[in-house]
C-alpha cells in the first residue's frame, strides 16, 4: 500500500480507503463477512475507513466500531476514522417517504450525532468530522462556533464535507479556513471535476474521491450479476436512484475503453487513473468481497500509460450526454 498526505492535515491516508457504507453494513449481511472484508483491507495496509452516522440505516458505524474495535482501543493512531453528520433519515434505504426530513445542521443535531458517532465507533474520536451534503446557505456562524468548540474539546481533528454539488466544492476551495477536507465522487466518467479538483488542491485541501467505479456500472456485469444478495440491492440501487441511471448512462462508452486496456482489469485501469491525478489523496471502495478488495488494492501499484490516458479522455467526450444516450 502507499500513502499520501490529505492536503494539509497531519495525516497519511492509504491511497485506498475502505467505504464502510451500502450493503457492507446491512443487518442483512453476515457480520462475519463484514469482518473478512475489515481484516483483509488491513492486511493490505489500508488505514483509512470511511462510514456515516446514518449509513447502512445506521447499522454502519456500530458494525465498524465492533470490527476495528481492538485497534480503536490499543492502538488509536493507527487507523483514520472518518464519518458524517447532518443525513437524519437512514442511508442505504431505496425508497424515502415524500416530505421527510431529510437534514438537520443546526449545532445541537451536529454536535449530538458527532457524540453519537464516537459512541458508535468507540473510538474516543473521529479523525474527520464530515458534514454531510451541507450547502453554503446552511453555514451558519453559530454552527461554526460550535463545530470550532467541538474541535476544541477533542470530539474531531479535522472538518470535511461530503459533496457532489460542484458549485459546493468550489465553495470549500474557496473556504480553506474552514474545511480540511472534501470528499466528492469523482471516475472516469466524471473528467468535467478535474477543473475543481485542481482548485481545492491547490488551497490545500485534502481531495478523496468516492463512486470511483461508478456505483459499480464501470465494470461490465458487475450490475445486473445475482449471485448474492448484495448484487440484488445493487442492482436495485442501480435502477431506482436517479444518481445510479445518470451513471449507468455515463458508463455505456467507458466499459469498452476500459476493458480495451489489457495490462489491468478494468476496475485496476479506473483506479490507476484516478490516482494518477495528484489533487486526489485517496480513493474510497466499498465492497462486500475479499477478491474484489483485492483486485482494487493491486492497482495502487500500477500506472496507465499515455495512450491508455488518451483513451479515456477520449472516451468521456463521446456522446452519453445525449437524450438517446
Amino acid at each position: 500500500m502507499k500513502y499520501r498526505r490529505l492536503g494539509q492535515t497531519g495525516l497519511e491516508v492509504s491511497e485506498v480507503a475502505l467505504g464502510c457504507s451500502g450493503y457492507w453494513g446491512d443487518r442483512k449481511f453476515p457480520e462475519k463477512q463484514a469482518a473478512a472484508v475489515v481484516s483483509e483491507a488491513i492486511e493490505h495496509g489500508i488505514n483509512f475507513f470511511d462510514t456515516g452516522h446514518n449509513y447502512s440505516a445506521f447499522n454502519a458505524e456500530p458494525r465498524l466500531g465492533r470490527l476495528l474495535g481492538k485497534i480503536l482501543r490499543q492502538d488509536r493512531g493507527r487507523v483514520v476514522v472518518s464519518s458524517k453528520a447532518g443525513t437524519v433519515v437512514p442511508a442505504g434505504a431505496l425508497f424515502r417517504r415524500p416530505g421527510s426530513r431529510v437534514k438537520d445542521f443546526s449545532p445541537d443535531h451536529i454536535e449530538g450525532s458527532c457524540a453519537q458517532s464516537i459512541a458508535n465507533l468507540d473510538c474516543g474520536y473521529l479523525d474527520i468530522l464530515q458534514l454531510h451534503g451541507i450547502t453554503p446557505a446552511e453555514i451558519s456562524e453559530p454552527l461554526l462556533e460550535r463545530l470550532y468548540a467541538m474541535k476544541r474539546r477533542g470530539m474531531y481533528r479535522y472538518l470535511g464535507i461530503n459533496t457532489h454539488c460542484e458549485p459546493d466544492m468550489a465553495y470549500v476551495a474557496s473556504h480553506p479556513e474552514i474545511f480540511d477536507m472534501a470528499l466528492i465522487d469523482y471516475s472516469v466518467v466524471q473528467l468535467d471535476r478535474e477543473p475543481v479538483i485542481r482548485r481545492l488542491a491547490e488551497a490545500g485541501t485534502g481531495v478523496v474521491a468516492g463512486t470511483v467505479l461508478g456505483q459499480g456500472h464501470l465494470v461490465k456485469g458487475k450490475i445486473g450479476s445475482l449471485r448474492s444478495p448484495a448484487d440484488l440491492w445493487y442492482l436495485a440501487r442501480a435502477w431506482l436512484r436517479p444518481s445510479g441511471r445518470q451513471l449507468r448512462r455515463r458508463s455505456r462508452y467507458m466499459r469498452e475503453t476500459l476493458a480495451a486496456i489489457s495490462e489491468m482489469s478494468p476496475a485496476q485501469a479506473a483506479i490507476a487513473y484516478v490516482l494518477g491525478n495528484p489533487g486526489i489523496a485517496s480513493c474510497v471502495f466499498g465492497t462486500t468481497r475479499v477478491a474484489n478488495l483485492r483486485e482494487i488494492v493491486d492497482a495502487v501499484d500500477r500506472t496507465l500509460d499515455d495512450d491508455s490516458i488518451q483513451a479515456i479522455r477520449r472516451g468521456f467526450e463521446l456522446p452519453w450526454r445525449t437524450p438517446e444516450s
